[in-house]
Protein backbone atom coordinates (compact mmCIF):
# COMPACT_ATOMS: atom_id res chain seq x y z
CA UNK A 1 0.00 0.00 0.00
CA UNK A 2 3.03 2.72 0.77
CA UNK A 3 3.95 2.07 -3.00
CA UNK A 4 0.04 2.42 -4.02
CA UNK A 5 -0.06 5.91 -1.89
CA UNK A 6 3.53 6.97 -3.59
CA UNK A 7 2.12 6.16 -6.95
CA UNK A 8 -1.19 8.19 -6.00
CA UNK A 9 0.89 10.96 -4.99
CA UNK A 10 2.78 11.59 -8.57
CA UNK A 11 -0.45 9.80 -10.57
CA UNK A 12 -3.48 12.01 -8.67
CA UNK A 13 -5.28 13.58 -11.60
CA UNK A 14 -5.35 10.28 -13.00
CA UNK A 15 -6.56 7.95 -10.34
CA UNK A 16 -9.24 10.57 -10.30
CA UNK A 17 -10.45 9.74 -14.48
CA UNK A 18 -10.01 5.87 -13.78
CA UNK A 19 -12.60 6.16 -10.85
CA UNK A 20 -14.52 8.89 -12.72
CA UNK A 21 -17.22 9.72 -10.47
CA UNK A 22 -14.88 12.34 -8.75
CA UNK A 23 -13.42 14.73 -10.75
CA UNK A 24 -10.23 16.68 -10.76
CA UNK A 25 -6.86 16.98 -9.03
CA UNK A 26 -4.69 19.59 -8.27
CA UNK A 27 -1.19 20.10 -9.81
CA UNK A 28 1.53 18.99 -8.03
CA UNK A 29 4.69 20.95 -7.52
CA UNK A 30 5.95 19.16 -10.46
CA UNK A 31 2.65 20.17 -12.75
CA UNK A 32 3.49 21.16 -16.30
CA UNK A 33 2.39 24.95 -16.80
CA UNK A 34 -0.36 26.38 -18.23
CA UNK A 35 0.60 27.86 -21.56
CA UNK A 36 -2.96 28.73 -23.06
CA UNK A 37 -5.36 26.30 -24.20
CA UNK A 38 -6.05 24.18 -21.56
CA UNK A 39 -7.22 21.44 -23.57
CA UNK A 40 -4.29 21.33 -25.83
CA UNK A 41 -1.36 23.20 -23.91
CA UNK A 42 -1.45 21.65 -20.28
CA UNK A 43 -0.41 18.34 -21.65
CA UNK A 44 0.38 17.08 -25.11
CA UNK A 45 -0.10 13.57 -26.82
CA UNK A 46 2.83 12.48 -25.92
CA UNK A 47 3.22 13.40 -22.31
CA UNK A 48 -0.41 11.67 -22.20
CA UNK A 49 0.78 8.34 -23.32
CA UNK A 50 3.80 7.88 -20.94
CA UNK A 51 1.23 9.39 -18.47
CA UNK A 52 -1.32 6.28 -19.08
CA UNK A 53 1.28 3.81 -19.27
CA UNK A 54 2.83 4.92 -16.09
CA UNK A 55 -0.79 4.53 -14.47
CA UNK A 56 -0.70 1.31 -16.61
CA UNK A 57 2.29 -0.05 -14.59
CA UNK A 58 0.77 0.92 -11.47
CA UNK A 59 -2.66 -0.93 -12.14
CA UNK A 60 -0.51 -4.04 -12.55
CA UNK A 61 1.19 -3.93 -9.42
CA UNK A 62 -1.86 -3.30 -7.30
CA UNK A 63 -4.61 -5.67 -9.73
CA UNK A 64 -5.05 -9.14 -10.72
CA UNK A 65 -4.46 -8.76 -14.43
CA UNK A 66 -6.43 -12.12 -16.37
CA UNK A 67 -3.91 -13.67 -18.59
CA UNK A 68 -5.64 -15.33 -20.72
CA UNK A 69 -4.48 -14.99 -24.69
CA UNK A 70 -7.98 -15.94 -25.94
CA UNK A 71 -9.71 -13.67 -23.96
CA UNK A 72 -6.90 -10.87 -24.69
CA UNK A 73 -7.26 -11.62 -28.27
CA UNK A 74 -11.47 -11.50 -28.14
CA UNK A 75 -10.65 -7.93 -26.33
CA UNK A 76 -8.38 -6.38 -28.68
CA UNK A 77 -10.15 -7.20 -31.59
CA UNK A 78 -13.52 -5.97 -30.27
CA UNK A 79 -11.63 -2.43 -29.39
CA UNK A 80 -9.56 -1.83 -32.27
CA UNK A 81 -13.02 -2.45 -34.14
CA UNK A 82 -14.60 0.35 -32.10
CA UNK A 83 -11.08 2.65 -32.02
CA UNK A 84 -10.98 2.35 -35.71
CA UNK A 85 -14.89 3.98 -36.37
CA UNK A 86 -14.44 6.47 -33.19
CA UNK A 87 -12.67 10.60 -32.96
CA UNK A 88 -9.06 9.15 -32.19
CA UNK A 89 -7.16 9.50 -35.16
CA UNK A 90 -3.99 6.69 -35.24
CA UNK A 91 -5.34 4.60 -31.92
CA UNK A 92 -2.52 3.55 -30.26
CA UNK A 93 -3.90 1.81 -27.76
CA UNK A 94 -2.72 -0.21 -24.49
CA UNK A 95 -5.77 -2.43 -23.48
CA UNK A 96 -5.98 -4.78 -20.34
CA UNK A 97 -8.12 -6.99 -19.21
CA UNK A 98 -8.99 -7.21 -14.64
CA UNK A 99 -9.56 -10.64 -13.38
CA UNK A 100 -12.11 -9.29 -11.41
CA UNK A 101 -16.29 -10.32 -11.60
CA UNK A 102 -17.45 -7.06 -10.68
CA UNK A 103 -18.87 -5.28 -14.19
CA UNK A 104 -16.76 -2.25 -14.27
CA UNK A 105 -14.24 -0.38 -17.14
CA UNK A 106 -11.81 2.38 -17.62
CA UNK A 107 -10.11 4.46 -20.15
CA UNK A 108 -6.97 6.68 -18.75
CA UNK A 109 -5.27 9.46 -21.28
CA UNK A 110 -2.59 8.06 -23.58
CA UNK A 111 -5.23 5.30 -24.70
CA UNK A 112 -5.22 2.90 -21.75
CA UNK A 113 -8.42 0.94 -22.27
CA UNK A 114 -9.46 -1.78 -19.57
CA UNK A 115 -12.23 -3.52 -18.53
CA UNK A 116 -13.31 -6.17 -15.87
CA UNK A 117 -13.90 -9.98 -16.98
CA UNK A 118 -17.09 -9.71 -15.24
CA UNK A 119 -18.32 -7.51 -17.82
CA UNK A 120 -18.28 -10.74 -19.81
CA UNK A 121 -20.48 -12.53 -16.79
CA UNK A 122 -22.54 -10.02 -16.80
CA UNK A 123 -23.36 -8.31 -20.57
CA UNK A 124 -26.39 -10.15 -22.40
CA UNK A 125 -24.45 -9.40 -25.54
CA UNK A 126 -21.59 -8.19 -27.72
CA UNK A 127 -23.28 -5.03 -28.54
CA UNK A 128 -23.34 -4.46 -25.10
CA UNK A 129 -20.10 -4.93 -24.22
CA UNK A 130 -19.24 -2.72 -26.78
CA UNK A 131 -21.22 -0.20 -26.04
CA UNK A 132 -19.21 0.79 -22.66
CA UNK A 133 -15.74 0.10 -24.64
CA UNK A 134 -17.30 2.46 -26.77
CA UNK A 135 -18.07 5.29 -23.77
CA UNK A 136 -14.47 4.65 -22.30
CA UNK A 137 -13.27 5.04 -26.00
CA UNK A 138 -15.11 8.23 -26.33
CA UNK A 139 -13.26 9.46 -22.20
CA UNK A 140 -9.69 9.21 -24.53
CA UNK A 141 -11.01 10.80 -28.31
CA UNK A 142 -12.46 13.64 -25.98
CA UNK A 143 -8.99 14.38 -24.10
CA UNK A 144 -11.29 14.41 -20.96
CA UNK A 145 -8.37 13.64 -18.92
CA UNK A 146 -6.79 16.84 -19.95
CA UNK A 147 -10.07 19.10 -19.66
CA UNK A 148 -11.00 17.83 -15.95
CA UNK A 149 -7.07 18.35 -14.98
CA UNK A 150 -7.38 22.00 -16.10
CA UNK A 151 -10.91 22.92 -14.64
CA UNK A 152 -9.53 21.19 -11.72
CA UNK A 153 -6.06 23.08 -10.97
CA UNK A 154 -8.37 25.53 -9.18
CA UNK A 155 -8.60 23.38 -6.37
CA UNK A 156 -6.29 23.65 -3.17
CA UNK A 157 -3.25 21.22 -1.94
CA UNK A 158 -5.60 21.11 1.08
CA UNK A 159 -8.20 19.55 -0.90
CA UNK A 160 -5.97 17.19 -1.67
CA UNK A 161 -4.21 15.57 0.90
CA UNK A 162 -7.02 14.73 2.31
CA UNK A 163 -8.36 12.78 -0.56
CA UNK A 164 -5.55 10.70 -0.80
CA UNK A 165 -5.71 8.31 1.59
CA UNK A 166 -9.59 7.27 0.09
CA UNK A 167 -8.03 7.25 -4.07
CA UNK A 168 -5.62 5.16 -2.66
CA UNK A 169 -8.32 2.46 -1.18
CA UNK A 170 -10.57 3.39 -3.93
CA UNK A 171 -8.16 2.40 -6.87
CA UNK A 172 -6.51 -0.83 -4.99
CA UNK A 173 -10.07 -2.31 -5.44
CA UNK A 174 -12.21 -1.14 -2.78
CA UNK A 175 -14.34 1.13 -4.60
CA UNK A 176 -17.35 1.87 -2.63
CA UNK A 177 -14.96 2.20 0.78
CA UNK A 178 -12.72 4.94 -1.44
CA UNK A 179 -15.89 6.56 -2.67
CA UNK A 180 -17.77 6.99 0.95
CA UNK A 181 -14.55 8.38 2.26
CA UNK A 182 -14.19 10.82 -0.36
CA UNK A 183 -18.18 12.20 -0.04
CA UNK A 184 -17.01 12.11 4.17
CA UNK A 185 -13.84 14.29 3.49
CA UNK A 186 -14.28 16.48 0.40
CA UNK A 187 -18.32 16.70 -0.02
CA UNK A 188 -18.13 20.08 -0.74
CA UNK A 189 -15.04 19.74 -3.42
CA UNK A 190 -16.80 17.01 -5.08
CA UNK A 191 -20.58 18.65 -5.16
CA UNK A 192 -19.02 21.54 -7.27
CA UNK A 193 -16.95 19.66 -9.41
CA UNK A 194 -20.25 17.05 -10.05
CA UNK A 195 -21.75 18.83 -13.12
CA UNK A 196 -18.67 18.88 -14.86
CA UNK A 197 -17.89 15.17 -14.36
CA UNK A 198 -21.74 14.64 -15.37
CA UNK A 199 -20.97 16.44 -18.48
CA UNK A 200 -18.14 14.21 -19.42
CA UNK A 201 -20.46 11.14 -18.91
CA UNK A 202 -23.01 12.21 -21.15
CA UNK A 203 -20.45 13.24 -24.09
CA UNK A 204 -19.23 9.91 -23.62
CA UNK A 205 -22.23 8.48 -24.19
CA UNK A 206 -22.87 10.37 -26.97
CA UNK A 207 -20.07 10.11 -28.85
CA UNK A 208 -19.84 6.50 -28.19
CA UNK A 209 -23.43 5.96 -29.33
CA UNK A 210 -22.07 7.03 -32.25
CA UNK A 211 -19.08 5.13 -32.73
CA UNK A 212 -21.36 2.03 -32.01
CA UNK A 213 -23.31 3.06 -35.31
CA UNK A 214 -20.41 3.47 -37.07
CA UNK A 215 -18.78 0.12 -36.34
CA UNK A 216 -22.27 -1.37 -37.60
CA UNK A 217 -23.60 -2.13 -33.84
CA UNK A 218 -26.99 -1.35 -32.12
CA UNK A 219 -26.93 1.73 -30.45
CA UNK A 220 -29.77 0.58 -28.24
CA UNK A 221 -27.11 -1.85 -26.40
CA UNK A 222 -25.89 1.47 -24.18
CA UNK A 223 -29.45 2.08 -22.61
CA UNK A 224 -30.29 -1.38 -22.06
CA UNK A 225 -26.85 -2.04 -20.35
CA UNK A 226 -27.47 1.27 -18.09
CA UNK A 227 -30.93 0.03 -17.22
CA UNK A 228 -29.98 -3.30 -15.96
CA UNK A 229 -27.14 -1.59 -14.24
CA UNK A 230 -29.59 0.22 -12.36
CA UNK A 231 -32.23 -2.14 -11.87
CA UNK A 232 -29.03 -3.71 -10.00
CA UNK A 233 -29.11 -1.33 -7.82
CA UNK A 234 -32.04 -1.16 -6.36
CA UNK A 235 -31.87 -4.50 -5.41
CA UNK A 236 -28.29 -5.34 -4.16
CA UNK A 237 -27.12 -4.04 -0.82
CA UNK A 238 -23.64 -3.38 -2.60
CA UNK A 239 -23.97 -1.67 -6.37
CA UNK A 240 -21.70 -2.60 -9.03
CA UNK A 241 -18.68 -1.30 -9.46
CA UNK A 242 -19.76 -0.27 -12.72
CA UNK A 243 -22.52 2.26 -11.10
CA UNK A 244 -20.22 3.37 -8.95
CA UNK A 245 -17.82 4.88 -10.99
CA UNK A 246 -20.43 5.70 -13.45
CA UNK A 247 -23.54 7.17 -12.30
CA UNK A 248 -26.49 6.09 -13.48
CA UNK A 249 -29.28 7.93 -13.30
CA UNK A 250 -32.62 8.09 -14.55
CA UNK A 251 -32.14 11.28 -16.55
CA UNK A 252 -29.02 9.49 -18.20
CA UNK A 253 -30.89 6.00 -19.28
CA UNK A 254 -33.58 8.55 -21.07
CA UNK A 255 -31.08 10.83 -22.49
CA UNK A 256 -29.47 7.60 -24.06
CA UNK A 257 -32.69 5.80 -24.76
CA UNK A 258 -34.12 8.96 -26.80
CA UNK A 259 -30.56 9.25 -28.67
CA UNK A 260 -30.83 5.98 -29.39
CA UNK A 261 -34.23 6.18 -31.13
CA UNK A 262 -32.79 8.49 -33.48
CA UNK A 263 -30.03 6.74 -34.63
CA UNK A 264 -29.91 3.87 -36.86
CA UNK A 265 -30.46 0.63 -35.99
CA UNK A 266 -28.81 -2.46 -37.85
CA UNK A 267 -29.43 -5.73 -38.46
CA UNK A 268 -28.93 -8.20 -35.57
CA UNK A 269 -26.07 -9.43 -36.18
CA UNK A 270 -25.07 -13.24 -34.89
CA UNK A 271 -21.69 -13.27 -32.85
CA UNK A 272 -20.64 -16.97 -31.64
CA UNK A 273 -17.14 -15.58 -30.52
CA UNK A 274 -19.04 -13.29 -27.41
CA UNK A 275 -20.71 -16.54 -26.04
CA UNK A 276 -17.91 -18.70 -26.27
CA UNK A 277 -15.66 -16.01 -24.42
CA UNK A 278 -18.74 -15.32 -21.69
CA UNK A 279 -18.91 -19.43 -21.12
CA UNK A 280 -14.95 -19.72 -20.96
CA UNK A 281 -15.28 -16.73 -18.43
CA UNK A 282 -17.95 -18.00 -16.50
CA UNK A 283 -16.46 -21.10 -16.25
CA UNK A 284 -13.61 -19.92 -14.85
CA UNK A 285 -15.35 -17.87 -12.17
CA UNK A 286 -17.79 -20.64 -11.22
CA UNK A 287 -15.52 -21.74 -7.87
CA UNK A 288 -16.24 -25.29 -7.40
CA UNK A 289 -15.19 -26.94 -10.79
CA UNK A 290 -17.68 -29.77 -10.10
CA UNK A 291 -20.49 -27.38 -9.81
CA UNK A 292 -19.44 -25.63 -13.16
CA UNK A 293 -19.89 -29.29 -14.81
CA UNK A 294 -22.90 -29.57 -14.02
CA UNK A 295 -23.94 -26.13 -15.00
CA UNK A 296 -23.16 -26.68 -18.31
CA UNK A 297 -23.66 -30.01 -18.54
CA UNK A 298 -27.29 -29.22 -18.11
CA UNK A 299 -27.20 -26.85 -20.53
CA UNK A 300 -25.15 -28.90 -23.62
CA UNK A 301 -26.92 -31.26 -25.51
CA UNK A 302 -24.79 -31.37 -28.62
CA UNK A 303 -26.90 -29.55 -30.16
CA UNK A 304 -25.05 -26.62 -32.94
CA UNK A 305 -27.20 -23.69 -31.67
CA UNK A 306 -25.14 -20.80 -30.48
CA UNK A 307 -26.35 -21.10 -26.65
CA UNK A 308 -25.59 -24.93 -27.10
CA UNK A 309 -21.73 -24.19 -27.97
CA UNK A 310 -21.13 -21.83 -25.74
CA UNK A 311 -22.38 -24.64 -23.10
CA UNK A 312 -20.11 -27.49 -24.86
CA UNK A 313 -17.64 -25.01 -24.81
CA UNK A 314 -18.38 -24.18 -21.13
CA UNK A 315 -18.14 -27.49 -20.20
CA UNK A 316 -15.17 -28.48 -21.97
CA UNK A 317 -13.41 -25.51 -20.07
CA UNK A 318 -14.73 -26.93 -16.71
CA UNK A 319 -13.50 -30.24 -17.41
CA UNK A 320 -10.17 -29.04 -17.96
CA UNK A 321 -10.52 -27.37 -14.73
CA UNK A 322 -11.40 -30.53 -13.20
CA UNK A 323 -8.82 -32.51 -14.94
CA UNK A 324 -11.45 -34.57 -16.71
CA UNK A 325 -9.52 -34.36 -20.29
CA UNK A 326 -11.22 -37.32 -21.67
CA UNK A 327 -14.57 -35.65 -21.38
CA UNK A 328 -13.02 -32.33 -22.81
CA UNK A 329 -11.37 -33.86 -25.31
CA UNK A 330 -14.52 -35.45 -26.52
CA UNK A 331 -16.60 -32.24 -26.08
CA UNK A 332 -14.39 -29.95 -28.13
CA UNK A 333 -14.44 -32.94 -30.38
CA UNK A 334 -18.01 -33.27 -31.31
CA UNK A 335 -18.50 -29.40 -31.42
CA UNK A 336 -16.06 -29.30 -34.13
CA UNK A 337 -17.72 -31.59 -35.94
CA UNK A 338 -20.41 -29.77 -36.20
CA UNK A 339 -18.52 -26.31 -36.71
CA UNK A 340 -14.99 -27.18 -38.00
CA UNK A 341 -14.30 -23.66 -39.01
CA UNK A 342 -14.32 -22.28 -35.33
CA UNK A 343 -10.34 -22.58 -34.53
CA UNK A 344 -11.10 -21.72 -30.76
CA UNK A 345 -11.98 -25.65 -30.33
CA UNK A 346 -8.68 -25.93 -32.13
CA UNK A 347 -7.07 -24.02 -29.30
CA UNK A 348 -8.98 -25.28 -26.61
CA UNK A 349 -7.73 -28.84 -27.96
CA UNK A 350 -4.23 -27.98 -27.74
CA UNK A 351 -4.94 -26.40 -24.32
CA UNK A 352 -6.28 -30.17 -23.42
CA UNK A 353 -2.75 -31.64 -24.30
CA UNK A 354 -0.59 -29.28 -22.78
CA UNK A 355 -2.35 -29.80 -19.75
CA UNK A 356 -1.72 -33.68 -19.98
CA UNK A 357 1.82 -32.64 -20.70
CA UNK A 358 1.77 -33.73 -24.32
CA UNK A 359 3.16 -30.77 -25.68
CA UNK A 360 4.02 -32.72 -29.28
CA UNK A 361 0.40 -32.62 -30.00
CA UNK A 362 -0.66 -29.09 -28.46
CA UNK A 363 2.47 -28.22 -30.43
CA UNK A 364 1.25 -29.78 -33.80
CA UNK A 365 -2.45 -28.13 -33.23
CA UNK A 366 -1.04 -24.58 -32.66
CA UNK A 367 1.28 -24.83 -36.15
CA UNK A 368 -1.62 -26.37 -38.02
CA UNK A 369 -3.87 -23.58 -36.71
CA UNK A 370 -0.82 -20.53 -37.07
CA UNK A 371 -0.87 -21.72 -40.89
CA UNK A 372 -4.30 -20.81 -41.89
CA UNK A 373 -4.30 -17.73 -39.11
CA UNK A 374 -0.39 -16.49 -39.35
CA UNK A 375 0.37 -13.86 -36.51
CA UNK A 376 -2.89 -14.72 -34.80
CA UNK A 377 -1.62 -13.32 -31.11
CA UNK A 378 -3.59 -16.22 -29.07
CA UNK A 379 -2.03 -19.09 -30.77
CA UNK A 380 1.48 -17.65 -31.14
CA UNK A 381 1.73 -17.02 -27.04
CA UNK A 382 0.39 -20.81 -27.02
CA UNK A 383 2.69 -21.99 -29.06
CA UNK A 384 5.43 -20.36 -27.53
CA UNK A 385 5.14 -21.91 -24.37
CA UNK A 386 4.52 -24.83 -24.85
CA UNK A 387 8.14 -25.09 -27.41
CA UNK A 388 9.20 -23.85 -23.92
CA UNK A 389 8.01 -27.06 -22.09
CA UNK A 390 9.54 -29.12 -24.70
CA UNK A 391 12.59 -27.22 -24.92
CA UNK A 392 12.84 -25.50 -28.07
CA UNK A 393 14.14 -22.22 -27.03
CA UNK A 394 15.34 -21.09 -30.22
CA UNK A 395 11.99 -21.20 -31.84
CA UNK A 396 10.30 -20.05 -28.54
CA UNK A 397 12.52 -17.33 -28.53
CA UNK A 398 11.70 -15.94 -32.44
CA UNK A 399 8.07 -16.31 -31.88
CA UNK A 400 8.10 -14.04 -29.03
CA UNK A 401 10.13 -11.92 -29.72
CA UNK A 402 8.63 -11.05 -33.33
CA UNK A 403 5.32 -10.50 -31.18
CA UNK A 404 7.39 -8.05 -28.93
CA UNK A 405 8.06 -6.04 -32.49
CA UNK A 406 4.58 -5.44 -32.38
CA UNK A 407 3.33 -5.01 -28.58
CA UNK A 408 4.91 -4.84 -25.11
CA UNK A 409 3.08 -7.12 -23.52
CA UNK A 410 4.51 -8.31 -19.87
CA UNK A 411 3.48 -12.09 -20.36
CA UNK A 412 5.73 -11.81 -23.45
CA UNK A 413 8.48 -10.54 -21.36
CA UNK A 414 7.81 -13.33 -18.84
CA UNK A 415 8.24 -16.27 -21.73
CA UNK A 416 11.40 -14.39 -22.86
CA UNK A 417 13.00 -14.59 -19.70
CA UNK A 418 12.14 -18.21 -19.25
CA UNK A 419 13.60 -19.25 -22.46
CA UNK A 420 17.00 -17.02 -22.28
CA UNK A 421 17.34 -18.93 -18.50
CA UNK A 422 16.76 -21.96 -19.80
CA UNK A 423 19.32 -21.63 -22.34
CA UNK A 424 21.85 -20.54 -20.32
CA UNK A 425 21.99 -16.82 -21.16
CA UNK A 426 22.30 -15.33 -17.94
CA UNK A 427 22.27 -11.38 -19.41
CA UNK A 428 19.81 -11.47 -21.63
CA UNK A 429 17.40 -13.24 -19.32
CA UNK A 430 18.00 -10.56 -16.39
CA UNK A 431 17.12 -8.10 -19.11
CA UNK A 432 13.94 -9.21 -20.44
CA UNK A 433 13.00 -10.30 -16.26
CA UNK A 434 13.85 -6.64 -15.83
CA UNK A 435 11.11 -5.52 -18.63
CA UNK A 436 8.43 -8.14 -17.11
CA UNK A 437 8.73 -6.70 -13.91
CA UNK A 438 8.53 -2.60 -15.01
CA UNK A 439 6.00 -2.69 -16.89
CA UNK A 440 4.37 -4.41 -14.52
CA UNK A 441 4.56 -2.00 -11.82
CA UNK A 442 7.49 -3.61 -9.71
CA UNK A 443 9.87 -0.72 -10.75
CA UNK A 444 13.11 -1.14 -8.18
CA UNK A 445 13.13 -4.79 -8.96
CA UNK A 446 12.84 -3.95 -12.53
CA UNK A 447 16.06 -2.09 -12.41
CA UNK A 448 17.99 -4.37 -10.65
CA UNK A 449 17.44 -6.79 -13.23
CA UNK A 450 18.66 -4.17 -15.57
CA UNK A 451 21.47 -3.88 -13.70
CA UNK A 452 22.32 -7.45 -13.47
CA UNK A 453 21.93 -7.62 -17.23
CA UNK A 454 24.39 -4.94 -17.45
CA UNK A 455 27.16 -5.88 -15.18
CA UNK A 456 26.65 -9.84 -17.40
CA UNK A 457 26.64 -8.19 -20.17
CA UNK A 458 29.80 -5.88 -20.18
CA UNK A 459 32.19 -8.92 -22.90
CA UNK A 460 29.26 -7.89 -25.09
CA UNK A 461 29.20 -4.51 -26.09
CA UNK A 462 26.39 -4.34 -28.56
CA UNK A 463 24.31 -5.52 -25.90
CA UNK A 464 26.27 -3.74 -23.14
CA UNK A 465 25.39 -0.65 -24.78
CA UNK A 466 22.03 -1.57 -25.45
CA UNK A 467 21.12 -2.29 -21.85
CA UNK A 468 22.28 0.77 -20.37
CA UNK A 469 20.21 3.15 -22.41
CA UNK A 470 17.35 0.76 -21.71
CA UNK A 471 18.05 1.52 -18.14
CA UNK A 472 18.73 4.82 -18.16
CA UNK A 473 15.27 5.33 -19.80
CA UNK A 474 13.16 3.61 -17.08
CA UNK A 475 14.81 5.36 -14.61
CA UNK A 476 13.81 8.33 -16.16
CA UNK A 477 10.16 7.09 -16.81
CA UNK A 478 10.30 5.91 -13.18
CA UNK A 479 11.10 8.96 -11.37
CA UNK A 480 8.82 10.91 -13.94
CA UNK A 481 6.53 13.43 -12.12
CA UNK A 482 3.52 15.32 -13.91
Amino acid sequence: MTQLRRFCASLLPLMLLAILTVAGASASPHSLPDLGDPTGNILTPEQENRLGRAWLRGLRSQAPILQDPLVQDYVEHLVYRLASHSDLSEPDLAIVVVNNREINAFAVPGGVIGLNAGLFLNAESEDEVAAVVAHEIAHVSQRHFTRRYADSRRMNQAMLAAMLASLAVAIAGDAQAGMAGIATSQAAAIQSQLAYSRHHEREADRVGMQTLVNAGMDPHAMPRFFERMARSRQYAGTPPEFVLTHPVTETRIADSRNRAENLSRPPMRVTPEFDLIRARTQAAFISDPQQALTHFRGRYEGGRSIAQQAAGFGLAMSAMRARQYDLAESTLKQMMEQEPNQFWYRLALAEVAEQRGDHDRAIKILREVLDLMPGNYATSVMLARNLIAQEEYAEARALTERMLLKRQDPLLWSMLADAWGKEGDRARAHQARGEYLFAMGQEERGLEQMRFALNQSRERFAMHSQVRARLQEMERLANERF
